[in-house]
């Protein structure tokens, strides 16, 4: 798989995340748990929906070298 495939992929696999309604709503679970307010999700939740699928992503991949 070429270099470009490959980020064109795993940026898929992110942005497919971030647009599932179930990911989303365990997103806002997560962070309220972590102290996160309505008003900073609001201003922030772009950045942190996609923080939490680059994490899940290097969770998945951690588990599927296993």
């Amino acid at each position: 798989m070429k270099a470009t495939e490959m980020i064109k992929a795993e940026m898929k696999r992110r942005t497919d995340l971030v647009e599932c309604l179930e990911f989303r709503t365990k997103c806002v679970e997560v962070a309220k748990k972590l102290g996160i307010t309505a008003e900073e999700w609001n201003k922030n939740k772009v950045g942190i929906l996609l923080f939490m699928a680059n994490e899940f992503c290097a969770i998945e991949n951690r588990l599927n070298k296993a």
